[in-house]
C-alpha cells in the first residue's frame, strides 16, 4: 500500500542496519510486472521498470542491475516510495477497469440483435487513445492481484477521504460476470443432467484458481443443486483443495463434454477449441455448449447449439445471449 516502503519498512531497515536511508544504505520499491505462465519472459524483457528510490545513489545502482538482466530496452522510471507505490496499484486497477467495460460491453451487445463485442472492442481498441490490450468481452478477472488491488485501492482512497467509484464499480461488474453465466445456464438447460465446465484455472498456463471465474461458477452451481462436472489440463487438484464444492473431476476435455447435459468454456485453454465433434454429438437432442471465449468454432455447430456470450443474434448461425 503507498506508504509502506517509506514508512514501516524504511524504520525496520534502519533499525535493523544501524544506517540511515539514503546516507549510508539505499532503499528501492520495484514491483515486477509479470503474469503468471510467463513470468521469465516477463522479467527478463519487461515493457516497464518502476524504481521508488531513497535516493538518486540506490536508483542508479538498481537500474544498472536491470540493465545487466534484462534482454530487452523497457521505459525506466524512478520516482520517490509513494509515487511508485501508487503507479504500481493503478497500473492494475487501470487493466482491470479495461476487462470490466469490454465485459460491460458484452454484456449489453449480448441483448442486442447483430451486436458483436468483439466487432466493436476491436474498433474501439484501434484508437491509440484506448488500445486493444485486456479489451476482450468474456468472463470476470481472478488471480491473485487484480481483484485484490481494487478492493485495496478503493481501501486507500476512503481512508484519505476520496472517492474510488471506478475501482468500486470495476470490482461490482466483475463480480457480477458469474451471475450472468449462470443465468445464461438455467436460461438454457433443456434436459436434466450434469453441467460440464471446462477450465477451472484463473487464466490458460498456470494451476492457480484464486478468484478464478471457472471455480466460482462451479461453487455457484453446486450451491443450487446441479451436478457439476470440470476439467482443466492443470488446475484439478489445486481446484479440489480450493473448495468444499463437491463435483466430480474429469481426466479429459473430451470425456467432460461426452457425460454433460451442458458444457460451459470459462478458460480459454487452446485444447478446448480441439475437442472432437463427435464428443459435442447427442443422438436424441441437440446439446448446448456456452462459449464465454468465443474459441470453439465451425463444425460444432453442425451437431451442437453454440452460444456466444457477447454476440446478438444477427450474423452468426449460433445460438445466442
Amino acid at each position: 500500500m503507498p506508504g509502506s516502503t517509506g514508512g514501516a519498512l524504511l524504520e525496520v531497515l534502519e533499525r535493523a542496519s544501524c544506517r540511515i536511508v539514503g546516507q549510508s544504505v539505499g532503499l528501492c520499491y520495484s514491483p515486477e510486472f509479470i503474469a503468471l505462465g510467463s513470468v521469465v519472459r516477463d522479467m527478463l524483457r519487461p515493457e516497464l521498470l518502476l524504481i521508488g528510490e531513497s535516493d538518486p545513489r540506490a536508483g542508479e545502482l538498481l537500474q544498472g542491475i536491470y540493465a545487466r538482466v534484462c534482454d530487452s530496452q523497457p521505459v525506466v522510471r524512478r520516482m520517490n516510495f509513494v509515487n511508485a507505490e501508487l503507479a504500481k496499484i493503478a497500473v492494475n486497477t487501470f487493466v482491470t477497469t479495461k476487462i470490466s467495460y469490454a465485459n460491460m460491453l458484452g454484456d449489453i451487445c449480448g441483448r442486442i440483435e447483430g451486436a458483436d463485442v468483439d466487432v466493436v472492442t476491436e474498433a474501439i481498441g484501434s484508437d491509440s487513445r484506448i488500445g486493444g490490450k485486456y479489451l476482450r468481452g468474456a468472463v470476470g478477472y481472478g488471480g491473485p492481484c487484480f481483484p485484490r488491488d481494487n478492493v485495496a485501492f478503493a481501501a486507500l482512497a476512503h481512508g484519505l477521504g476520496a472517492r474510488a467509484d471506478l475501482a468500486e464499480a470495476t470490482d461490482a461488474i466483475n463480480h457480477y460476470q458469474v451471475d450472468r453465466v449462470f443465468d445464461a445456464i438455467v436460461a438454457r438447460q433443456s434436459v436434466p443432467g450434469a453441467i460440464g465446465v471446462l477450465g477451472l484455472s484463473y487464466k490458460p498456463d498456470t494451476a492457480v484458481v484464486e478468484e478464478s471465474q471457472g471455480l466460482l461458477l462451479v461453487q455457484r452451481l453446486v450451491r443450487r443443486g446441479y451436478d457439476v462436472l470440470a476439467y482443466d489440463p492443470k488446475a484439478m487438484a489445486t481446484a479440489r483443495h480450493a473448495t468444499p464444492a463437491k463435483f466430480e473431476a474429469m481426466t479429459s476435455a473430451e470425456k467432460c463434454v461426452r457425460a454433460a447435459a451442458l458444457v460451459v468454456i470459462m478458460t480459454p485453454w487452446p485444447e478446448f477449441a480441439d475437442i472432437a465433434i463427435t464428443a459435442f454429438s447427442r443422438p436424441d437432442k441437440r446439446l448446448t455448449v456456452i462459449d464465454c471465449w468465443r474459441i470453439a468454432t465451425g463444425p460444432i455447430e453442425a451437431v451442437a447449439d453454440l452460444v456466444y456470450l457477447g454476440r446478438g443474434a444477427a450474423g452468426t448461425t449460433a445460438r445466442t445471449v
